[in-house]
């Protein structure tokens, strides 16, 4: 197959189709095309990128292990759907790792990398000046994971994707509570965190990082 079929992707391009596939879908359960509790079908992927059963179930796997999806027996796969203490106890959970990550990074990351996470964060202001929502919190994930990347320890890394997968997966800011977001105030929270990295300021940078986190729980329905 030499080219992509309705909107989907090209084998030819990519290093792993299942992997490809799999980020694609992640960006759209983060940005809400899928909601919580809300199953993906299999048949309709398929014919979406034009793959085969085989590159979808892979996909669907890798989801699981992000901690996006769930599978039932008889059902399938459902975009995971979070109670109110089960997201009280990922976002512990964040609080307690993500500022340890931060100062790793503060230790390890490259000049590359910063200037990359510089050029990130004008991604995450431009989504937010343009109230585009679901573009802020894709570019805002993408932001974490650079750092969660220059932090160089991939078991963190890995913990941490998997538990802002599933906050964002389920949907735990949505609805009436996006309005209430000031998406100016929460750039500025990442930019104090950017300045504390280039100074390579653990401190500093793990504080700015609890900042944005605990700014997030209060936009988490039955949490803030």
């Amino acid at each position: 197959m030499g080219t992509a079929s309705k909107g989907g992707l090209s084998p030819a391009r990519s290093g792993s189709l299942a992997g490809k596939i799999a980020n694609t879908l992640q960006d759209e359960i983060i940005a809400g095309r899928y909601k919580p509790g809300q199953r993906l079908v299999e048949r309709e992927i398929i014919e979406r990128f034009g793959v085969s059963s085989i590159h979808v179930r892979e996909a669907f796997l890798d989801l699981e292990g992000r901690g996006l999806l769930v599978r039932r027996h008889n059902v399938g796969c459902s975009v995971i759907e979070l109670t109110p203490k089960e997201a009280a106890r990922i976002c512990e959970l964040r609080r307690t790792l993500e500022p340890k990550v931060v100062e790793w990074a503060c230790e390890r990351i490259s000049d590359g990398a910063i200037a990359g996470l510089e050029k990130q964060l004008v991604k995450l202001e431009r989504a937010a000046s343009r109230r585009q929502l679901p573009s802020f919190f894709q570019e805002d994930i993408a932001f974490h994971r650079m750092i969660w990347a220059a932090a160089d320890n991939p078991f963190a890394a890995r913990s941490l994707d998997i538990v802002m997968g599933s906050l964002f997966a389920a949907g735990l800011i949505g609805g009436e509570q996006k309005a209430t977001i000031n998406l100016v105030a929460e750039v500025e929270k990442h930019r104090r965190l950017v300045e504390a990295i280039r100074q390579r300021d653990a401190r500093s940078a793990a504080m700015a990082l609890l900042d944005i986190a605990v700014g997030f729980e209060k936009n988490v329905p039955h949490m803030g």
